[in-house]
């Protein structure tokens, strides 16, 4: 990394130190304040890390009203720029020229997501979603990105919706790239109608994560060609939408974020960002095609060795082949690292390399798999989880052996090395 790498993540660091602080009951205190609330408690449940782009905290916090009645609520907080909008937030100016100006606000009142409101209301879910005003819609959230994207499960009776919350004017584009693909025969989830208050409401596809498949047998009844044969499905007007920077490419912000994640790690993750950085441009990209641009097995769901349901096309547009397969390398490879339970992978990897080896440059394929690894090393990071720093550490070391044998690999070989472990002994939770 460079000298203005390194200094960003130096000060990404102090950030992350302050949203982890106790420093935040006073921040805290003051957003609670403009609804005349009291803090008794909080705690710090999440952070969220973009590189170059500030750092956000979710909050547990409790609390009593004027009358002294007990409540509950979450609160955000981010040292990200955030326009002004007419989501009520508190603005606090740093209190000294390294600090960092915090902006807090109550969720689910996203200053960049205006529609999580109301994608957070079941009476509101129950009449625009599905049609019934009296009906009993118990809401989850299945994700949340602050500032950038939420999805909300909603069930209403046997029905199971999920809601893609997102920046406002992005609703529009998402429901017609949904509409491209499934004209495309690309099984993509079936939208309810158009987008309301920028939130996209989609139908339940049928099958099993690919996920829970790679878990409970290395999803042994997936042909890796049929993966192959999805991608080629996508129609040629996706090639006019916007593209997207590939993770190898940026291989210092990752570094960066991983950096300010494991500090004591800083040169083993610089080494691994030069590496990547010294062998990608000696590489074969191959043309540019329609892509998912976010292609892994979150991403996917499956029935048997059939492909069912392809999610989160947000990013569709054009890119490479490589780029989409080395993405799902890259997840697969670190997640006996997320979750022990993951035994079958380290065989999986090693069949769905062998097949996507045919199909693009095998030292391409690698050492952008190894990109997309290290992308994924800040994100292990969770306040309260035991264990995010193994989990983190395995990571970094799943990207360092996928970089290793791109700098080994000049074409398919059968004495390809084992790139992960068989199984780590911990785990953070469940597969994601």
């Amino acid at each position: 990394m460079n000298n203005a790498h390194l200094q960003a993540g130096s000060r990404e660091e102090v950030e992350i130190a302050l949203l982890e602080s106790a420093e935040m009951g006073v921040p805290l205190q003051l957003a609670l304040d403009t609804s005349g609330l009291d803090l008794t408690d909080w705690k710090l449940l999440a952070t969220h890390h973009r590189p170059n782009a500030g750092v956000t905290g979710i909050y547990e916090t409790t609390y009593v009203d004027p009358a002294g009645a007990p409540g509950s609520g979450h609160l955000c907080a981010t040292t990200a720029t955030v326009p002004h909008t007419t989501t009520p937030a508190v603005r606090l100016d740093a209190p000294a020229q390294d600090a960092a100006a915090l902006t807090v606000w109550h969720h689910p009142q996203d200053p960049l997501l205006p529609g999580l409101g109301w994608a957070c209301d079941p009476a509101a879910v129950a009449a625009g979603v599905f049609g019934q005003p009296d009906a009993d819609v118990r809401l989850r959230t299945v994700s949340y990105r602050p500032m950038r994207r939420a999805v909300i499960s909603a069930v209403c009776g046997n029905e199971e919706a999920f809601l893609k919350v997102v920046r406002g004017g992005h609703a529009g584009p998402m429901y017609r790239r949904h509409r491209m693909l499934a004209d495309a025969s690309v099984p993509v989830p079936e939208p309810y109608g158009e987008p309301v208050h920028d939130v996209l409401a989609l139908h339940r596809l049928p099958g099993t994560p690919l996920a829970n498949e790679l878990m409970a047998n290395g999803a042994a009844e997936l042909d890796p060609a049929a993966l192959i044969t999805l991608l080629r499905r996508f129609p040629a007007e996706a090639m006019t939408l916007p593209a997207r920077s590939a993770w190898a490419t940026r291989a210092d912000d990752y570094a960066q974020a991983a950096s300010a994640a494991l500090p004591a790690e800083q040169d083993r993750i610089s080494n691994l960002a030069g590496q990547i950085n010294r062998l990608l441009p000696d590489t074969d990209p191959g043309p540019v095609v329609p892509s998912h641009g976010d292609f892994y097995e979150a991403n996917l769901v499956v029935d048997g060795g059939i492909v069912t349901g392809l999610l989160d096309v947000d990013a569709v547009g054009p890119g490479l082949l490589v780029d989409e397969l080395a993405c799902f390398i890259g997840h697969l490879a670190v997640l006996p690292a997320v979750d022990a339970r993951y035994v079958h992978v380290p065989a999986a990897l090693q069949r769905f390399l062998a097949a996507f080896d045919t199909e693009v440059d095998p030292v391409g394929l690698r050492i952008r798999a190894a990109g997309v690894a290290l992308s994924l090393v800040a994100g292990a990071k969770r306040t309260g989880s035991v264990d995010w720093f193994s989990d983190a550490r395995g990571r970094l070391e799943a990207a360092e052996r996928m970089a290793a044998s791109a700098a080994g690999t000049s074409r398919i070989s059968e004495s390809e090395n084992s790139l992960i472990p068989g199984s780590r002994t911990s785990h953070i939770g469940p597969a994601s």
